[in-house]
Order: structure tokens, then sequence, then C-alpha cells
């Protein structure tokens, strides 16, 4: 599979916006050489550079509603079907949401997602109170307002964007060929509707995956594919952090290269979208972070996860700054033209924020 890669060709289209085809991608999988891998790295930070210059999405995001969730995904530990520690609440009231926001803003995050457990939000009182709340933090902080509520409806979400809500997360999870190996509870078509029917209503959709669940190298690039053919917005990459009382507990198989490498992997598939490193960031890549830049990715969450901790933001902000980025300014689509790559917007500081 070798002569498959041909890194000047994959560069050329990637600049075009034509991402690789999954057998060049399974060829990728397969390089171990060092003169290779940088090979891979250049062409990878090249694509990402002519896409999205030095900007880098920030993220963050409220665990609004924790626990007691009914479904059956193997990696969560909030699912009522484990015996976890991980907190249960209902869901928060708007002021909380809103500080929770505010003080998300004042540290650097331009893309606040309000996230709560559950098949899907279909309360009454809980919706209007998440509409509130997206119309609260638009005022407050005209960060890019996103939610993931689940299996939510056409018409539900219509309402949460009649609010002000611009986007909506909702991840795949995995491969169509592995997901009934993680989720049981749910179909990946109902996956899909959801996605599709923010899509149909003009949303930003982010929607991506978590490796290292035990799914193979050719399923990895088969959820690649899968992406790109639903044509998302964003692709949030996770790397399984085991959760004690989850049937992944004891899943340790990434390696800080393999992160790499899948990061690297989706920026040549998917040339033109926003890949945002998620959680387990900091157990699987350790010192390696800061490359995920180089990897591909234009993008990180800043702060704590749903149910675990994440790195300081100040040494978030510090690794972007060091890497010569700057944090990107909502709306995250698309570049506002004067946001080209490398040019730095009018009114904006030294971080690229008005």
């Amino acid at each position: 599979m070798a002569d498959l890669i041909d890194w000047s060709d994959i560069l050329s289209n990637a600049e075009r916006g034509v991402g690789i085809s999954a057998e060049q991608a399974l060829a990728i999988v397969r390089l171990t050489d060092p003169q290779d891998l940088q090979r891979l790295w250049q062409t990878a930070e090249a694509s990402r550079r002519e896409h999205k210059g030095n900007f880098v999405n920030t993220c963050g995001i409220s665990n609004a509603k924790s626990g007691r969730c009914p479904e059956v995904c193997s990696f969560c530990s909030q699912s009522a079907h484990f015996e976890t520690d991980a907190p249960k609440y209902q869901l928060k009231d708007v002021e909380t949401l809103r500080a929770e926001a505010r003080d998300a803003w004042e540290h650097g995050v331009r893309e606040f997602s309000l996230v709560a457990s559950g098949r899907a939000m279909t309360n009454r009182k809980e919706l209007d109170t998440i509409k509130a709340a997206v119309t609260a933090i638009r005022e407050d902080t005209g960060m890019q307002t996103c939610a993931s509520l689940g299996l939510m409806s056409k018409q539900h979400l219509s309402e949460l964007k009649d609010a002000g809500m611009q986007a909506v997360h909702h991840n795949l999870e995995t491969a169509r060929s592995f997901h009934a190996s993680i989720v049981s509870s749910h179909s990946y078509d109902d996956e899909v509707d959801t996605i599709r029917a923010a899509r149909d209503l003009g949303m930003y959709t982010c929607s991506g995956g978590i490796f290292g669940m035990g799914e193979s190298w050719a399923q990895r690039v088969e959820l690649a594919m899968e992406l790109r053919e639903l044509d998302v917005d964003s692709v949030p990459l996770n790397f399984l952090n085991p959760r004690p009382g989850t049937p992944l507990e004891e899943s340790r198989e990434l390696t800080a290269e393999d992160c790499l490498k899948i990061i690297a992997i989706f920026r040549l598939v998917l040339p033109t979208k926003d890949l945002i490193v998620c959680g387990g960031r900091s157990v699987n890549l350790g010192e390696r972070q800061a490359d995920i830049f180089r990897a591909g990715a234009n993008g990180v969450m800043l702060g704590n996860y749903l149910t675990t901790a994440g790195r300081e933001a100040d040494d978030d902000l510090a690794m972007i700054e060091e890497q010569g980025m700057v944090i990107r300014p909502p709306p995250h689509m698309p570049h506002p033209p004067s946001l080209r790559p490398g040019v730095r917007s009018e009114g904006t500081d030294k971080n690229g924020v008005a």
C-alpha cells in the first residue's frame, strides 16, 4: 500500500479541500518509519495552515445535568447501569449556567456547550431552561453557543436555534461497524438522524468520536469517512480516559503517537473541517500535547471535561501562544473575510480576541 502515498499529491488535493481515500488512510496507518511520520506531520500541518491559518478554536463545556442516564454506553460513567463515582444532579439553573459561561469566556473559551445526560431532552421545563441560558450567554459574552442534549428532534432543535443556539454537538462515538459493541440502547442511525436534523436547520454541526475503545484502525478510518459523508463542520477527537466502574475501565491501548496519527489522518480525510482535541488529551498525550497542531488539529477544549479534570486554562493558553497560534473569535463558521488565515482582524488583541 506504500505506493498509495504520494505526499505531494495528497497535499495538493488537501489544499483544494479534497480529502484522501480510505485506502490511502489505511496505508498511512501502517507507517512506522520516523521519516515517513515526519512527512505525515508536515503534510497534515500544511493542510491545517492552508484552511485554518494560525487560529485555534477554543471550546468549553458545562456538565449541566449529570448522571442517572438510562442509556448504555460502555465508556460513560454517567450511565445508570454502571456503579461509578460520577456526580448526579438535575439540570442547573439559568444563572449558574450563565456564570459558568462568563467564567469560561474570561479564561479564553470562545464556544460554550451545555451538556446534559439522558437519552434526549424533551422535558418542557428543562428545554425552557436551556433556551433561556443560551439567550443569556449570547447576550453576556457573544460566544458561539452549543448544546449536547442527546437524540434531539428537529422541532426541539429549531426552538433552541430560535433562542440563539448556533451549534449542535452529537458524537457518533465510533464507526458504524463497531457501534453496537459500545452502545446497546440506541442505534447508529439514531445518532445520524440528530446530526442530519441539525444540518437541515442550517446549524453548525459538531460530531466525532472516542478512540481507544477496542476499535480497529480500519474502524477509525471508517468513522472519518462517515463524518465526511455527513459533512459535519467540526470533529471533536476524544481519547479514552477509562472510568472506574464502566465496562472499559481496563482499556488502555493508545500511545501518544497513536493519538497524533489519528489527528493527522482525520485532517487529511477532512482537510477543511475544524478538528478539536477534547477528552483524554492530557492522559494520553502527556508531554506531546503541543504536537496536536503539528498533527493537524486547530482546536482544543479548555477547562474540565464532563466527569474528569482538564489542564489549567493558563497552561493551555501558554501552549497556544508558544506554538505561534491565536484564539479564533466567534463565530467559528466560516472565517469572516477579515480573518483570513494569517491576517489578524482589525479590533482584535494579540490573541485574536475582540
